[in-house]
């Protein structure tokens, strides 16, 4: 259960706070409609993040869902 958690916490603030599909698409100057996916979808990224996730340690899992799902939290109290 927990590498799901961490698999979305991480992909949502990756895609929608920290916007860096966006900042890539200027790095690599694509036009705006151009599409990163799996890196600018939560549900993708989400998906390929939990399989990845599987294959690490527990801890390191864990560690994940902590400091994304602070940075998740952390956006509703600023």
């Amino acid at each position: 259960m927990i590498i799901v958690l961490a698999a979305v916490l991480f992909s949502f603030y990756f895609v929608k706070i920290a916007i860096i599909p966006n900042k890539a698409k200027q790095l690599f100057k694509l036009h705006p409609g151009a599409r990163l996916k799996p890196f600018d979808c939560v549900t993708c990224l989400s998906v390929w993040s939990a399989a990845g996730f599987y294959f690490l340690p527990a801890e390191i899992t864990l560690f994940i869902a902590i400091i994304f799902g602070a940075g998740f939290i952390g956006t509703f109290f600023k």
